[in-house]
C-alpha cells in the first residue's frame, strides 16, 4: 500500500511539473506571439500605402551613400526614403537626393517612397508635398514632406523661408551632387593612373 500512495505521489509530481512547463511554454509563445502582433502593429502603422514597403532597421544602411538609415522613431527618420524594385524588394535611403542618385546610376525608374515630416507614414514621392527648409537632414538635402497643403503651409509658418518646391527641383540639386561626385572620382582615378604612371 505504502509502494502504491509513494508511485502515486511521485506521479502527481510528473504532472504537476509537466504542466508547468507547459504554461510556461505557454506563456513564452503567447509573449513571441504579442511581440510579433506589435512588430506586426507598429510595421502596419507606417506600411498603409503598400503592403511591399518595410521599416529599416537600427542596421540599415543607405543603398546610394552607405549611411545609416534613421527608424522613424528617431529625429532624422522623417527624411528616411525607400524604393520598391522591379523584382518587388526594397532598398533604403538617408536623404531623398541619394535615392534619386541611385535611380540615375541605375538608369532605372523606382516606385519611390518618403515619410510624412508629421505622421511618419510612408507616402508615396509623388502624391507628397515637398518643402524646401533650412532644416537639419541626414545629407543635407533640407527637404521635408507632407501628405497635404495643409500640413505643409503649418510647417512652412514655422520656418522662415520655407516653401513648397516640385520634385524637379529636388531631383535637380541631387543631379548636380551626382555630377561633383562623378568629377571627383574621375579626378582621382586620373591622378592615381598618373602615379603608377610616374613611378613605372
Amino acid at each position: 500500500m505504502k509502494k502504491q500512495l509513494g508511485l502515486i505521489v511521485i506521479s502527481a509530481a510528473l504532472l504537476l511539473a509537466a504542466c508547468g512547463q507547459d504554461n510556461a511554454k505557454t506563456t513564452d509563445s503567447k509573449k513571441t506571439t504579442a511581440e510579433k502582433t506589435e512588430q506586426t502593429t507598429k510595421t502596419a502603422t507606417y506600411n498603409k500605402v503598400n503592403s511591399k514597403l518595410q521599416e529599416p532597421t537600427e542596421d540599415t544602411k543607405c543603398a546610394f551613400c552607405n549611411m545609416k538609415v534613421y527608424e522613424a522613431n528617431h529625429e532624422m527618420g522623417a527624411f528616411s526614403a525607400q524604393a520598391i524594385k522591379e523584382d518587388g524588394s526594397t532598398i533604403f535611403f538617408d536623404d531623398i537626393g541619394c535615392m534619386l542618385n541611385q535611380e540615375r546610376k541605375d538608369k532605372v525608374q523606382y516606385d519611390k517612397y518618403v515619410r510624412d515630416y508629421d505622421s511618419k507614414e510612408w507616402l508615396k514621392l509623388g502624391d507628397a508635398v515637398i518643402v524646401k527648409a533650412a532644416i537639419k537632414t541626414p545629407m543635407n538635402y533640407g527637404y521635408a514632406f507632407f501628405k497635404d497643403e495643409e500640413s505643409a503651409n503649418s510647417f512652412i509658418k514655422k520656418h522662415d523661408g520655407a516653401k513648397i518646391v516640385k520634385i524637379s527641383d529636388v531631383d535637380g540639386v541631387a543631379n548636380e551632387r551626382y555630377k561633383k561626385k562623378m568629377q571627383k572620382m574621375k579626378n582621382n582615378d586620373s591622378g592615381e593612373k598618373m602615379d603608377m604612371d610616374m613611378n613605372n
